[in-house]
């Protein structure tokens, strides 16, 4: 028969049971469980490097900011075009600081060869006066400085370019002799209008040439010759 095994030997401790087992035990878990920790915290610094960064929407006051200030813009730039518009139809390029409705006192220099020999031809009418010749190179019925009614360009003796009637006509009415050399008349200049679709002749045989700039209109009154 087998022998059963003793009370003795049921009390004691098995080896894997051991103080020092337990010991090795304890010391290991705490180790594990802080590595497993360093590679969570690694792994999450990875990720965290690995991910952009996330970008904020415009929030809707900065969209509005935004389309404010892009229409306050368009209204600016529309608004500086409309006054250069309106600028450029009352006062002429070659004359700063002329403007219809505006009176000069003019000192303009020709001689008397001149009555002849300038012309412009446009199609435009500013009040009752106009070129001598049409667009199309054709006269008017009145072409002629004998008429007060038709201009011809002018250069003062300032060497400012504008267009005129009246010189000559003012000129007999007073009954002031032309000298046959150049001269200067003093006239007041009533600027009427100002005219870019124009071209000029300074010869009585030269063809017309197209100006590049607005010139101002008007009409010459009380003219002299200055002594």
């Amino acid at each position: 028969m087998s022998s059963s095994p003793s009370p003795d030997n049921l009390n004691e401790p098995k080896a894997s049971e051991s103080p020092a087992g337990a010991s090795e035990a304890a010391q290991t878990a705490p180790a594990t469980s802080a590595t497993g920790a360093a590679a969570g915290t690694t792994h999450k610094r990875k990720s965290s490097k690995s991910r952009p960064p996330k970008r904020e929407a415009p929030s809707e006051f900065a969209v509005l900011r935004l389309t404010l200030f892009s229409l306050f813009t368009i209204v600016v730039i529309v608004g500086l075009v409309f006054a250069w518009t309106s600028y450029s139809n009352r006062y002429a390029q070659v004359t700063e600081g002329w403007h219809i409705g505006q009176t000069k006192l003019v000192e303009v220099t020709v001689v008397r060869e001149d009555k002849d020999r300038l012309a412009c031809s446009s199609d435009v009418l500013i009040e009752d006066i106009h070129c001598g010749w049409h667009a199309n190179g054709t006269p008017f019925d009145a072409h002629t400085q004998n008429d007060s009614h038709v201009i011809s360009p002018y250069n003062t003796v300032k060497n400012e370019l504008f267009l005129a009637a009246g010189l000559w006509t003012s000129l007999e009415a007073s009954k002031t002799k032309v000298p046959t050399e150049r001269f200067t008349a003093a006239c007041n200049l009533n600027i009427q209008g100002v005219l870019k679709s124009v071209s000029l002749r300074w010869q009585a045989t030269a063809s017309f040439d197209p100006v590049k700039q607005s010139v101002a209109v008007g009409t010459l009154t009380n003219c002299v010759i200055p002594k």
